[in-house]
């Protein structure tokens, strides 16, 4: 009767243990005592490719479609973190520039801010083409260049905060970020951008959308009036009364377009952290 029942007791006393062992309590308390979940539970919630977003700073040559059928081609630099923000850059007009307008080492520096950069062709352009170069700014064509960037960045297997996403426009490649700006904000497919950038905007910014007739839209939107002091007038002409979320900087000597990033260096770097300080 004693082995029966020392038997018993050891029994009963392994099966708590199997039956504690094999609880569904995922939970493990920490060293201050409070009850922690697992890391494998933690982890599956987390379960994103990472090596989908390595990149070694050189480009990827992407092709893909705007809504409309136009055939697209751009450079995709990947910044190395997962749901970081983007950058999408706007040449000047086309056909005489292209994508080759940005130099490597302002693309560099936004890379170094552990940013994702797209930088394209717009239609009629460089390997956008066959296309009609005016339709990139004059008209409703232009945006969906910018659109279909958004969309390439979208269904990328390294996700992109779309919340985050930064487009810089030179000379009219400003008219295609202010226009899909407007477009963003009654399409319940988009995000508003997180900031604009007009590098050495002018009267031709607005030759589809006026910025005057948007101002409860666009004051507290970030937006970054880069220029020369030979081009102030139109970018400076904002100042006075300006948006909550506007910045400007002037630089003399100075340049059109991306050729601001050659006379001046620095803006450079001004553009990049102006950029990196939107993303925290």
């Amino acid at each position: 009767g004693w082995m029966l029942t020392r038997l018993t007791t050891a029994s009963l006393l392994s099966l708590a243990l199997v039956f504690a062992g094999c609880s569904d309590d995922s939970s493990t308390p920490s060293k201050d005592g409070q009850v922690q979940p697992d890391q494998a539970s933690m982890d599956a919630g987390n379960d994103i490719d990472t090596s989908a977003c390595q990149g070694d700073g050189t480009a990827k040559v992407v092709t893909f479609d705007a809504e409309d059928g136009q055939k697209l081609e751009g450079d995709l630099y990947l910044g190395g973190k997962a749901n970081a923000g983007a950058v999408v850059l706007l040449h000047m007009i086309p056909p005489n520039n292209t994508r080759a307008n940005y130099p490597k080492a302002f693309i560099d520096r936004l890379l170094a801010k552990g940013l994702t950069v797209l930088n394209i062709d717009r239609r009629g352009a460089g390997g956008s083409t066959p296309g009609t170069a005016v339709d990139a700014y004059t008209g409703p064509k232009g945006k969906l260049d910018a659109k279909a960037a958004y969309a390439l960045l979208k269904a990328h297997s390294c996700p992109v905060d779309m919340k985050k996403i930064v487009f810089i426009g030179a000379s009219n490649g400003t008219t295609t970020a202010l226009d899909f700006t407007v477009l963003a904000s009654t399409d319940d497919t988009l995000e508003l951008p997180a900031g604009l950038v007009f590098l050495t905007g002018g009267a031709y910014t607005e030759t589809n959308t006026r910025i005057a007739d948007h101002r409860t839209l666009l004051d507290p939107l970030p937006i970054f009036f880069v220029y020369s002091k030979a081009e102030r007038a139109w970018s400076a002409g904002f100042e006075s009364g300006k948006g909550a979320g506007w910045t400007f900087k002037e630089y003399d000597p100075g340049d059109h377009g991306t050729r601001l990033f050659t006379a001046a260096p620095q803006s450079m770097d001004d553009v990049a952290d102006w950029v990196e300080a939107l993303m925290n």
